[in-house]
């Protein structure tokens, strides 16, 4: 509720202060409420003992993470009306939904994670933590005996993708739906392209050297842009980065058909592509200046680079995803569609300071499956926060943009599952029906699912995790000469005990590959 937000937001100001001063595509497309949400005893079955009583008052309610980008007005007319849904299926639970901001994630969760009265019950630890961190922390409960509780619950997910939500075996959360695998492309302006004549060529398939070309022959034609804007690219270096931001110990092919964890920065690969981005750079093709200014899509949108890479499952849905922008991009497909555990993006989890847990999976499993609920989170109520036309397309009421609305409709992908919604804003009608399909189409890592305990080599990882700060955005942009800032990058590596990092990864992986 808004007062809940208000005084959440209170409390964090407080804190403050006082701080101070001390292998099948998921199934989720269609609706699997009917039958599961009612008994002729008019009470509902859960894992333990949770049942609900035939008065709707006296239900548990659950208190659920939506995010925003800013408080939006009609979270409790939005509430009302899922919670009548709720009563109508006599689902046993109700809904508090609770605003987090974005920006501010992690102040909120790890408060409300910690809050015995006023418990947050479901959350995701998308943008907040990692599966790993929450366990670690103790801010999520093992959710294994809801298997048999739920099984088409489970049933809707790729075997290789609930892995990546498991510790030791041990199941923490629901996967947030997604495509599960993306390749990537690079994203030129069609009007430049239109100039160099080569607009026709849209989806074609390119290689890093031909790319090349494409931006100096663009340089060449409108000077006045950058072509290229971050190089921060996994997909694109070709690596399963084993969820290690810094690459400390990578599978190379992106972890398809390998299974040797290497040092990325002492291969030869890295060597040639640093090598490539010193080129670019020196062409004048990279932003000025990278390690100041934001490197992010925004640089694109607002015309300072003509190029940049983009990533998902589809032309289509790539081209559905920077719709926004005032310049309509050619794709060049650059990599395969490969999933990685990075590429399952969140996962729903029960708190340890939930007080009804079963009543909590009951909510997360109707999230997950039942398409009226899924709804009321991801786009609102029918006919006043949107309209759905003769194609099945979501558009909002006339005069509402994503600036005024007052639900947020931007964040579907953050729910547990998306596809149960129908696209917004957008011709692509098949934008969920191809995500679902996706993965059948996809390579995946042979570290799909591996969860690497660092603690073991916890004073190396710190240290290597220094040098790396110190010297590979330099490489990345191509702002020094390879050969010598890269000899010293890798000494400084070997002292800090990168080696010792990669065999301790190398031992647990071997493990974990015997059991799977």
């Amino acid at each position: 509720m808004k007062k809940k937000l208000l005084s959440l937001i209170l409390t964090v100001v407080m804190a403050g202060v006082l701080a101070g001063c001390a292998e099948k595509a998921p199934a989720g497309a269609q609706s699997q409420t009917t039958g599961n949400g009612e008994m002729e005893t008019g009470k509902m079955e859960s894992a333990g003992d949770f049942s609900a009583a035939q008065n709707p008052d006296e239900w548990p309610t659950i208190t659920v993470q939506v995010p925003v980008l800013s408080e939006m007005a009609d979270e409790q007319m939005v509430e009302d009306a899922l919670n009548e849904y709720l009563v109508s299926i006599n689902a046993g639970v109700k809904a508090d939904m609770v605003q987090m901001t974005l920006g501010d994630l992690s102040t909120q969760l790890t408060l409300m994670l910690s809050d015995n009265q006023q418990p947050l019950d479901l959350f995701c630890w998308r943008f907040y933590s990692t599966l790993d961190g929450c366990v670690k922390n103790e801010q999520c409960i093992p959710l294994d005996s809801y298997f048999d509780v739920y099984p088409d619950l489970w049933e809707m997910y790729p075997e290789i993708v609930l892995k990546t939500q498991q510790i030791s075996g041990v199941q923490y959360a629901v996967p947030s739906v997604d495509s599960y695998a993306t390749y990537d492309v690079y994203a030129l302006r069609k009007d430049v392209a239109e100039d160099l004549g080569i607009a026709d060529r849209d989806g074609e398939r390119i290689t890093l050297d031909e790319m090349t070309q494409i931006m100096k022959d663009a340089k060449a034609a409108h000077p006045e842009y950058a072509y290229m804007i971050n190089t921060n690219n996994e997909a694109v270096i070709g690596i399963d980065s084993l969820g290690n931001s810094n690459w400390l110990g990578v599978l190379m092919n992106r972890g398809v058909d390998t299974k040797e964890i290497v040092n990325l920065y002492e291969t030869e690969e890295w060597r040639e592509f640093c090598q490539r981005m010193k080129a670019w750079k020196d062409a004048g093709l990279m932003m000025d200046d990278p390690l100041n200014n934001e490197m992010t899509i925004s640089q694109y949108n607002n015309g300072v680079s003509a190029g940049c890479y983009l990533g998902g499952y589809s032309p289509d849905y790539i081209k559905a995803l920077i719709a926004y922008s005032p310049y309509e991009p050619i794709e060049f497909q650059l990599t395969d569609m490969v999933g990685t555990s990075a590429s399952v993006l969140g996962g729903w989890m029960i708190s340890t300071v939930c007080k009804e847990p079963d009543a909590a999976m009951k909510m997360l499993y109707l999230m997950s499956t039942d398409e009226k609920v899924a709804r009321y989170f991801i786009l609102g109520i029918e006919g006043v926060h949107y309209n759905v036309d003769e194609k099945g397309i979501a558009r909002r009421p006339e005069g509402v943009t994503q600036n005024n609305s007052t639900w947020n409709q931007d964040c579907p992908w953050f729910y547990p599952n998306q596809c149960l919604s129908i696209p917004l804003e957008t011709e692509m009608t098949t934008y969920y029906t191809d995500m679902l399909d996706a993965p059948n189409h996809a390579k995946f890592s042979q570290a799909m699912g591996f969860v690497f305990d660092s603690a073991p080599v916890y004073d190396q990882m710190a240290a290597c995790t220094t040098v790396v700060a110190e010297y590979r955005d330099a490489l990345l942009y191509g702002l020094v000469d390879v050969d010598t800032y890269l000899e010293k990058f890798n000494e400084e590596l070997k002292a800090a005990g990168i080696d010792e990092i990669i065999a301790e990864e190398q031992k647990q992986f071997d493990a974990w590959l015997v059991v799977q």
